[in-house]
């Protein structure tokens, strides 16, 4: 049995840094719902279209800065904690030549993405999400100096007052009617206040000690090739959406004129309203399919601490054994969730957006649901990797998965671009090459670690889904209500199923009950 971790001066033990940790993920979750499920009542389809587009070219920038950064900051603080000031020192300089030129980049050459998008109207909420990037990359290292120096609690207060601020800025810009660039300068204003928040809070470097910046400059590099190519994957859909379907509108308006009133409207303003509004479907379909991803990158912070260094030692045993179960819990709790939203997808969705978005978003969210299971186990698969220290496969994972999605939205979208049934298609093939992905994924964990999902348990679980999915699609339920109490009945299917079959069982419930203790008694990495 390891010793308990030590406790810094200033910091938080491992038991309660943990639940700190958690705690905020799941706060940051819940309250990132509340915006994307809010936005959409608040925003017509196109102005909400519009938003998603803009939160996806800018997230997928966002989400290597800040993941990366903290990494980065986190792994060479806890190296050596009494350098852990000069560290920080070290983050923001490598940001000053890194994350500024690429956010002043961003900003100049927000022209030219608008350009390719095939929509000019986007450049000016495009030139400020420039500064949403600068911001993120700056204020990541302060989140990993407080995870470095062990302060957990300042941590997950900033966690949760940017949660906060975020959705005040987004959601008030909203309601005030400032439309897409006022929402997207909601959200800029809360960067700027959490900013502030952190220097106040986690303090300046105020060392003299200089560290050369090339070596974390080195790793930040490689953990955001393998960043970048990831999250393309969940943004890439959309993207290509806007410029096929956009070039599909373009060209229809002149004979839409013919049939329909279109006001004063120009021709480009017409297609970019129709287009938008396709996104804005799409993205509610997303946005619900992704809670099962959402929620298993949450629990990693309280059921498996990915990145220990315990973990990934020389004990083959232990190595096999924690990707087995990692895999197992991963995919069975990502598919509980999954084939509650795919067995009644149209009533699902209308519990939270209007009939619109029930109603052009519901095969859609069938097919993104279950894709993003397949999502989270490459999420997880990449992360046992690159926390073993074999970024290359990892990579090579995501690449390959990356590729087949662009070719196949590329072809399939352009295919289905005049069709009510484009939205579907771009959801099918994007779920597909998620499904590849994991394959890949688990393919790589075989080889590296020995060990991958159980065959026998995966068998199980896709039987438990099949039957929940089954009853769902035959449940005669609907309204709000209903919808409530057929999730439910899905659900129990779903659990009843895996406890038939013993792939539940007291074995379970002592391995949480030793998790359990082994938190409390203060183990393990944080």
């Amino acid at each position: 049995m390891s010793s308990p971790l030590p406790v810094t001066p200033s910091g938080t033990g491992a038991g309660r840094g943990v639940l700190y940790i958690a705690f905020a993920k799941f706060y940051f979750l819940i309250v990132g719902m509340v915006i994307q499920f809010r936005l959409p009542v608040i925003l017509s389809e196109a102005a909400w279209g519009a938003f998603s587009l803009v939160n996806s070219i800018a997230s997928w920038f966002n989400n290597v800065a800040v993941t990366g950064t903290i990494q980065a900051v986190s792994r060479f603080a806890a190296q050596n904690p009494g350098q852990a000031r000069a560290v920080q020192a070290t983050g923001l300089r490598m940001h000053l030549r890194l994350g500024l030129p690429v956010a002043i980049a961003f900003i100049a050459g927000s022209p030219v993405i608008a350009w390719a998008l095939g929509d000019p109207s986007k450049t000016k909420p495009l030139m400020l999400a420039g500064f949403i990037i600068g911001g993120y990359s700056f204020y990541a290292v302060f989140i990993g100096t407080a995870n470095g120096l062990r302060l957990f609690h300042k941590q997950a207060g900033l966690d949760i007052t940017f949660a906060t601020l975020r959705a005040a800025g987004l959601l008030g810009m909203a309601i005030a009617g400032m439309g897409v660039t006022g929402v997207v300068g909601g959200w800029v204003g809360a960067v700027g206040l959490i900013l502030c928040a952190a220097i106040a809070w986690v303090g300046l470097p105020r060392t003299s000690e200089k560290l050369p910046v090339r070596p974390m400059l080195v790793y930040f590099g490689k953990v955001a090739v393998y960043l970048l190519l990831f999250n393309g994957l969940m943004f890439v859909d959309t993207i290509l959406l806007k410029r096929i379907v956009g070039d599909h509108y373009a060209g229809l308006v002149p004979e839409l004129r013919k049939h329909m009133p279109l006001g004063g409207y120009k021709d480009a303003q017409v297609a970019t309203l129709l287009t938008d509004a396709q996104v804005g479907f799409y993205a509610a379909a997303q946005n619900l399919g992704r809670v099962a991803y959402q929620a298993i990158i949450a629990a990693t912070f309280v059921v498996f601490p990915l990145v220990s260094r315990s973990t990934f030692t020389d004990d083959h045993e232990t190595t096999k054994r924690y990707v087995q179960v990692t895999a197992r819990y991963s995919v069975m709790f990502a598919m509980a969730i999954a084939v509650v939203m795919a067995a009644n997808p149209t009533d699902v969705l209308g519990l939270l957006y209007s009939p619109a978005y029930a109603e052009r978003g519901s095969n859609a969210l069938v097919f993104l649901a279950f894709g993003n299971v397949a999502f989270s186990m490459l999420a997880i698969a990449g992360t046992i990797l690159n926390g073993a220290g074999k970024s290359r496969p990892a990579v090579v994972s995501a690449a390959i998965t990356l590729a087949i999605a662009i070719i196949g939205n590329a072809i399939a979208i352009s295919m289905y671009a005049g069709s009510p049934h484009v939205l579907d298609v771009a959801a099918a093939v994007t779920g597909g090459a998620m499904l590849i992905g994991a394959m890949i994924a688990a393919f790589q964990l075989q080889r590296h670690f020995g060990a991958t999902m159980p065959l026998t348990s995966l068998v199980r679980i896709l039987v438990a889904t099949g039957v929940a999915f089954a009853v769902g699609r035959f449940l005669p339920l609907h309204g709000k209500l209903m919808t409530l109490v057929e999730a439910v009945i899905v659900a129990g299917v779903f659990l009843v199923v895996l406890v038939a079959s013993r792939e539940l069982g007291a074995r379970d419930l002592q391995a949480i009950k030793a998790v359990r203790s082994k938190r409390g008694a203060g183990e393990g990495e944080p």
